[in-house]
């Protein structure tokens, strides 16, 4: 009788658990969903993005087509309209401008959108309709201000430059405005020997740096928005025999060339945005929407729903290991 009613209980069991499973694979399912992904412009980071989500959605059971809007404001509108005629369930936007999510959100109808990488104003957002993925941009400059001050911590004034993305752009802004930010916080009298964009390019931020360098001054610290402009950093002052151990040059993205920097004690500081975790998690929103469904319960969803944080990491020589 007690062997009768183990057997019975384990497969009840069993039967539990199975059916938990097919309920998990369910939710994570995404068979026969059509997503569309438009990008403003390829580069390391977003292309990265755009092969995980494309692994992502092969997992899941979807298809997903990606296309390069190549910056231009009108290619992307057209790509949206190309959405809607090809009867796409979802499209997973990273806009030219993200003053025009509203004409974006016009041309698609009533088709949801997962935006990324650019995130658009918080009016434009709406719970499973209209929801961004990314990371806190003013996380990366947040960190870029805490390995500053505790490296200077010491000091009482430190000498900053500032290499930025695009001008207007929103990590752009959000990176800048919050190392500035929590610079100030600290009290210590910081001196901006040089602020300059270089549209998140490598040649281009070693070509203004390069013209930054014959002034003749030497700042503490070199803040870039991202990687790439840090490597285009480093190129520069190597050209003009500048010492890299007498400036600290940082960067954002945690890129394979700016890990490997970081090996060779040229590049100081990342911060990890993760491309692959941007990408899956963007088409598991688009996933969910594309299926008339709740993001609740997704993981680092925000409380209005509206958003999806995925977190930066920092990234020195005590840990670059573990992201090459």
């Amino acid at each position: 009788m007690k062997k009768r009613l183990c057997l019975g209980m384990i497969m009840l069991l069993s039967l539990v658990f199975m059916a938990a499973c097919g309920k998990g694979s369910s939710e994570e399912s995404a068979k026969g969903i059509k997503m569309y992904m438009t990008v403003s412009s390829g580069d390391t980071f977003r292309n990265a993005l755009m092969d995980t989500a494309k692994k992502k959605a092969e997992e899941m059971g979807a298809t997903l087509d990606t296309h390069d809007a190549e910056g231009s404001l009108e290619v992307q509108l057209e790509q949206i309209r190309e959405a809607v005629k090809g009867g796409y369930d979802v499209i997973l936007c990273n806009p030219v401008d993200v003053d025009t999510t509203l004409q974006l959100q016009v041309e698609a109808g009533d088709i949801p959108m997962v935006f990324w990488n650019a995130c658009p104003d918080e009016s434009r957002l709406e719970p499973n309709k209209y929801v961004f993925v990314g990371s806190n941009e003013e996380d990366a400059g947040k960190y870029q201000a805490e390995y500053i001050l505790k490296r200077f911590e010491k000091e009482k004034s430190i000498d900053v430059a500032i290499i930025r993305g695009q001008a207007q752009h929103p990590s752009t802004l959000a990176r800048s405005n919050a190392l500035v930010y929590n610079l100030k916080k600290s009290g210590k009298e910081i001196n901006y020997v040089f602020d300059d964009a270089a549209d998140w390019d490598q040649a281009k931020a070693q070509s203004v740096y390069e013209i930054f360098l014959k002034t003749g001054q030497q700042p503490d610290v070199v803040a870039c928005n991202n990687d790439a402009m840090a490597l285009g950093v480093i190129q520069a002052c190597k050209d003009n025999n500048v010492d890299l151990k007498e400036v600290e040059v940082l960067g954002v993205d945690a890129t394979a060339d700016g890990c490997a920097a970081i090996e060779a004690d040229e590049m100081k500081f990342t911060v990890l945005q993760s491309a692959t975790g941007q990408g899956e998690y963007a088409v598991k929103a688009a996933a969910r929407l594309a299926k008339g469904k709740s993001l609740e319960g997704l993981d680092y969803l925000s409380k209005d729903q509206k958003y999806v944080w995925v977190p930066f990491e920092p990234v020195d020589a005590s840990n670059v290991a573990d992201y090459e």
